[in-house]
């Protein structure tokens, strides 16, 4: 097939940057009621939302839609591929947004809000995994990771956009054209997405290695019957085999380790949702205006500059990710929130000082300085990494479940948190960061550089949860496709299959 004449690097950056576009709308709506819920036109078509409660409901149901959105990918992402899945969820995603951008009472909001979200959710549990199976192992962090920048542009898109709306008095335009407007990232994903490669190893999943054989060929830019591509072919259909022998359940342990690797996903997603950023981008513009006294308008400036600071560190994530590696940054990313909210705990206990209050907008800067560059798209990336295969799907959906499901409880918790227990809040999410970075240094393997097949090896020969991290660093790297294991055991079989004809 001919994807826009495009074959190797060429191709795979497209394949990135569609699936960067899913994770930009992501980013917009995950922001866009952050400027809204202070705005006179918006509380005066809904005037509940003055009612701190119903604003954590009303903000966080959206969450809900998107931890059902991802958890279907583990049910319907097999049977309709990695690119027919990002295409329905961009129709969802266009209907929400219709409806989301035209109500005037408070139910049609709460359900255009989860429709909108099903889709979303559906994008954040299939994009990073069909970006995983397509790239080359030395690209396949940057590739992955392009999604987490965009996802940031995408909150800075929506924050600036706010802004500047916000001088258009006494109209509804001032909040429904930054909720219509999410429309667009949607239309780019559904226009594009069926004119690019299926994921080859989705496609030897289905028994359909001729086209897993035109695929890999037009990503790597290589003859079809090259070796190279022939081997690749070889260890992704062999190891496939194998997992189906081995199969069980996904909550059994078996020789694949499946039931330890699904709980890294969801924890890994977990941890870092309960490391309290969210705090930042749901209510900052309204923490700004309440907590800290600032105006309006200088409450969405720090807003806007805060999002454009994480945009920036989100573009150091990706230099980064096959550099330094999954793990030192996942580590990297939950200390540094460890510490930026426990200043915050002991800057937010005295807003009498005016000073501290001026401080604690310091230490909002480095909690997006550490969160984009260890947490923000890491743990979807690493849950499609270390799954087989054969689950990696519902893996991979589990992790962006949980990750929605989290979101949802922050959202819901933080407007009440906030004005009953105040500055104790960033306590918690201290507390939970720095467990978090003990979990990450002794459960979590290191994947920078590996193949999946390869990832798949070091829980192999793991015989506890203690063992992958000692495992992957013993385990040495072939530099292509395929486990060492593997390849040998081949090696071994042509040799007896020899010896017995020689016989």
């Amino acid at each position: 097939m001919v994807y826009f004449g495009l074959r190797g690097q060429r191709l795979s950056v497209l394949v990135s940057l569609v699936a960067a576009t899913a994770f930009m709308l992501q980013g917009y709506d995950q922001a866009v009621m952050n400027g809204l819920v202070t705005l006179p036109t918006f509380l005066g078509v809904f005037p509940q939302m003055k009612d701190s409660q119903i604003e954590g409901t009303i903000v966080a149901i959206y969450e809900i839609g998107c931890a059902i959105g991802a958890l279907s990918c583990a049910f319907i992402g097999d049977v309709l591929g990695r690119r027919r899945m990002l295409f329905t969820a961009g129709i969802f995603v266009i209907v929400g947004v219709i409806l989301q951008a035209t109500p005037f009472s408070l139910a049609q909001l709460i359900v255009a809000r989860i429709i909108t979200g099903l889709g979303v959710g559906a994008f954040t549990g299939t994009a990073p995994m069909y970006v995983s199976e397509c790239a080359s192992a030395a690209t396949r962090g940057r590739m992955v990771l392009l999604q987490g920048f965009f996802a940031i542009g995408g909150i800075v898109l929506a924050t600036w956009i706010e802004f500047g709306l916000f001088f258009v008095k006494d109209s509804q335009v001032n909040f429904r054209f930054p909720i219509a407007f999410q429309a667009f990232f949607a239309l780019v994903v559904v226009s594009l997405i069926m004119f690019l490669p299926e994921s080859p190893r989705w496609l030897v999943k289905r028994d359909r290695t001729e086209n897993a054989r035109e695929v890999l060929s037009a990503l790597a830019d290589m003859p079809q019957d090259s070796e190279v591509i022939n081997q690749e072919l070889d260890v992704i259909r062999d190891t496939y085999q194998e997992e189906k022998q081995n199969s069980s359940s996904l909550f059994t342990m078996g020789p694949e380790r499946l039931f330890h690797r699904a709980c890294l996903a969801v924890f890994v997603a977990l941890l870092a949702q309960m490391t309290g950023v969210n705090i930042v981008t749901f209510y900052s513009t309204q923490i700004f205006e309440d907590h800290l006294h600032y105006s309006p308008v200088e409450s969405r400036i720090f807003s806007g500059c805060i999002q454009i600071w994480q945009f920036m560190c989100a573009g150091l994530a990706v230099i980064l990710i096959d550099k330094v590696g999954r793990r030192k940054l996942l580590m990297a990313g939950a200390g540094g929130m460890c510490i930026a909210q426990a200043a915050l705990a002991g800057l937010m206990s005295d807003l009498s000082n005016r000073h501290a209050g001026e401080a604690a907008i310091f230490f909002y800067f480095v909690a997006m300085f550490f969160f984009p560059v260890g947490l923000f798209l890491l743990p979807f990336m690493y849950a499609g990494e270390i799954a087989p295969l054969s689950i990696r799907h519902k893996v991979a959906a589990l992790g962006a479940c949980t990750n929605w499901l989290f979101n949802f409880l922050i959202a819901e918790a933080s407007p009440t948190a906030l004005a009953n227990i105040g500055y104790r809040y960033y306590i918690i999410y201290a507390c939970i960061s720095f467990v978090a970075f003990v979990a990450f240094y002794v459960f979590y393997p290191e994947t920078k550089g590996r193949t999946l097949e390869e990832i798949d090896e070091i829980f192999i020969r793991s015989k506890s949860i203690f063992d992958p991290v000692r495992v992957e660093k013993s385990l040495p790297r072939t530099g292509f496709v395929g486990s060492e294991r593997r390849l040998e055991e081949r090696v071994l079989e042509k040799h007896s299959a020899a010896h017995i004809e020689t016989a």
